[in-house]
């Protein structure tokens, strides 16, 4: 994918509202809050556009899209593992934590979307094993 695909696909505006949508679609939901959420998750999103602006190359681009697409992934997991045991030790979450997760998982299917299913594929199943195994 050149870069002018990736980088137009990567801002499409309707990912932005999308996750607005969804975050006020939240019971009580706090705009103040919402704002903070997709301020956060635009500064993702625009540190990838911005790396693979500054690389140029098709190859490189893709694997630092796979990279990303690893860090967002992680980064989902650790906030969702969070948002588990706030659950369970205290009966409710933090709505950043909630938000946070809601976003970035969006913005992990979008990111999703520009990899082969292959790659995806390899990144679950490499994820999936626990720490002792995949080192």
């Amino acid at each position: 994918m050149d870069l002018a695909t990736l980088s137009n696909r990567l801002t499409d505006p309707t990912l932005v509202s999308s996750i607005r949508e969804a975050l006020l679609s939240w019971p009580e939901a706090d705009p103040h809050l919402v704002e903070q959420t997709l301020t956060w998750v635009k500064g993702l999103r625009d540190e990838l556009v911005s790396l693979c602006r500054e690389i140029d190359d098709d190859e490189q681009i893709e694997q630092n899209l796979a990279i990303t697409y690893i860090e967002l992934k992680t980064r989902w997991i650790a906030i969702n593992t969070r948002i588990n045991y706030q659950l369970f030790r205290t009966g409710h979450n933090d709505p950043q934590s909630v938000f946070r997760a809601t976003g970035v998982s969006m913005l992990l299917a979008h990111v999703e979307s520009l990899l082969t299913a292959g790659d995806v594929a390899q990144i679950t199943e490499f994820l999936a094993q626990p720490i002792r195994r995949a080192a």
